[in-house]
């Protein structure tokens, strides 16, 4: 599409001038946060198609709405390898990266954020030992009250939402307050988060749905069965349309829920100090798609043709 037919088509589809239109979606975050997540969801697409995988989009909402979602469909595409005859799909669900994730963890002020960084640093042993404890003494308090519980399953090495491993960068809490004044104070700012310019930036998953599981408890979160794989795209702190990816089985469940993933996973921290360089993944994220299903071995599930989009056909 050609400038002149980019101009018509906006003027047409939306009844505005192409300059208009830009400065609506610059001023408009949900609006920014729909076109990120729509590319993400095409982008994946031509990532699992080079890799061999025939793909099908899974209706956003179907009649009815995303409640008339099948159970075992809750996500965007379903995937299998090129040549498989056997109807056996992989349920794969895509989403962007939080976009206000310091804000939420209240890293906007200096202090929060040493005591952040030191938690992912010098005090990371003790602070995985407390956060996996605590976790279970929350599940054993729930546990009694419903018969057929599920495990507790918390990785031990990174419980929780995740504690990305930051022990190489400093010593005592002293060095991270010495390594935070370097900073004007607007660096932390809501504004600086928001443009890159703040010390860190967060990769955290955000995943607000609100779901009741089969033993009748209601969480925000989606169910651990609702999608095979959790595709996250990280364009918004990294600059770059990459992708990891994770098990849904294999993360923590929220720990009074073991049905319920959790809102937030903390996927990785990265620091001003090696130019914002991405981290070795911990468990139990993946670079790589093929990896993750072949280490990790999802259970496959048939494709319920009713929930397919062909308007989007991916095939």
């Amino acid at each position: 599409m050609n400038e002149v037919e980019s101009e018509e088509y906006i003027q047409k589809r939306f009844g505005i001038s192409k300059h208009d239109f830009f400065e609506i979606i610059k001023n408009s975050p949900g609006a920014d946060g729909y076109i990120l997540g729509a590319i993400g969801e095409q982008l994946f697409k031509k990532y699992a198609e080079n890799k061999g995988y025939e793909v099908y989009r899974i209706k956003e909402k179907p009649e009815g709405g995303n409640n008339a979602k099948t159970d075992e469909a809750r996500g965007d595409f379903y995937i299998r390898k090129k040549g498989i005859t056997e109807n056996k799909w992989y349920v794969i669900e895509c989403k962007s990266v939080k976009s206000n994730s310091e804000d939420r963890a209240g890293l906007i002020k200096k202090n929060s954020l040493i005591t952040y960084l030191r938690k992912h640093s010098i005090s990371r042993n003790p602070h995985i030992n407390e956060l996996y404890t605590k976790g279970y003494i929350g599940y054993q308090q729930v546990k009694p009250h419903y018969s057929n519980f599920p495990a507790f399953s918390w990785l031990r090495e990174n419980p929780g939402p995740g504690v990305p491993d930051l022990t190489k960068y400093w010593h005592s809490e002293m060095d991270i307050k010495r390594w935070l004044d370097t900073f004007d104070e607007d660096a932390f700012s809501k504004e600086a988060y928001a443009e890159l310019r703040a010390p860190v930036r967060l990769i955290q998953t955000h995943m607000p749905s609100q779901r009741i599981d089969k033993l009748g408890i209601k969480s925000s979160g989606p169910l651990k069965d609702e999608f095979n794989i959790l595709c996250l795209d990280l364009f918004i702190r990294t600059g770059k349309h990459e992708f990891v990816f994770v098990n849904s089985q294999n993360l923590n469940a929220q720990a009074k829920s073991p049905n319920h993933l959790q809102q937030n996973y903390t996927v990785d921290i990265l620091l001003s100090i090696d130019n914002y360089q991405r981290h070795p993944l911990l468990k139990p994220w993946y670079d790589d798609l093929d990896k993750c299903i072949s280490e990790t071995r999802p259970v496959p599930r048939e494709m319920d043709e009713t929930q397919l989009d062909y308007r989007k056909s991916a095939k």
